[in-house]
């Protein structure tokens, strides 16, 4: 994009690394002694080219993620904003889930994450209480994290229900949904197989992962999730405008004609448009 100082481009070319160097920082705090989801903070830095860009993320990493940040300082040419982040229970996929989405809001605001860092170790002793009790108030933190788009915060929450319920396939769900609005699609996918091994019934979750497999170009798997989904409601118009893309992509032209149809007919009129393109 014109006029931008951290591109789409660069934001695609650095997604590999923010992912390998999460995997880097929580390797070494395991290596001082840090105990599985104990609670720690961080120190994070963003760089722009402009104050008032690092002031709006600022804003609304302050309102939105209960974070401290300072005023942005001017360094050799370029603008740097430091913040802290609350305390959070730390494994490696609570940690890889909140950089990436760190990541992903820097970039929103034209701003690049620039590193991240904290001094937890072996002396960080306080974890979360995850007594029985505690259930529904994760589950509605992870909901409301999710509605304000803090999706780092929707998995963490999510993960700490699955820690004290795993046999809930509603938590697994929703927590591959929040993995998949931070681009992390296979850790999504991982998730909507336990949703569904727990839930063979669970509809909704043959759907997302049909979208994810298809996503991944993996079509005959998608189709069969496709198909699945039909068989436990054959009146949704979306499950049938989606396998129709599916069918396009296997070469089924035929196929995508007959889904686009059929999901207009049960009132999903956005077939309409692939009808008028591919199927006169």
């Amino acid at each position: 994009m014109a006029g931008r100082y951290f591109t789409r481009e660069e934001f695609i070319t650095r997604f590999p690394g923010e992912a390998a160097l999460a995997g880097d920082v929580y390797a070494r705090m395991t290596a001082n002694g840090f105990t599985a989801y104990a609670l720690a903070e961080f120190d994070v830095y963003f760089v722009s080219d402009s104050r008032e860009k690092l002031e709006k993320l600022a804003a609304f990493l302050t309102a939105v993620y209960g974070m401290q940040t300072k005023s942005p300082a001017e360094q050799n040419g370029q603008w740097e904003l430091e913040t802290a982040s609350p305390k959070f229970p730390v494994d490696a996929d609570n940690l890889l889930c909140w950089a990436i989405d760190l990541a992903i809001k820097g970039y929103e605001h034209d701003c690049r994450l620039d590193g991240y860092g904290t001094f937890a170790g072996a002396d960080n002793k306080d974890f979360q209480d995850e007594s029985a009790g505690q259930l529904a108030h994760y589950f509605e933190l992870a909901m409301e994290s999710y509605r304000q788009r803090n999706f780092g915060a929707a998995v963490i929450n999510f993960t700490t229900a699955i820690r004290i319920f795993p046999e809930n396939p509603n938590s697994w769900y929703s927590r591959a949904i929040a993995k998949e609005e931070i681009l992390l699609g296979p850790k999504a996918r991982e998730d909507y197989d336990k949703a569904i091994a727990l839930s063979p019934e669970f509809r909704e979750a043959y759907i997302n992962r049909a979208v994810n497999k298809d996503e991944a170009g993996e079509y005959e798997a998608a189709l069969a999730d496709f198909n699945k989904a039909i068989e436990l409601n054959a009146l949704d118009p979306v499950v049938y405008f989606n396998r129709g893309n599916t069918r396009r992509h296997l070469g089924d032209q035929a196929g995508a004609c007959s889904d686009w149809k059929k999901a207009k007919d049960l009132g999903g009129e956005y077939a309409a448009a692939k009808l008028e393109e591919f199927c006169k």
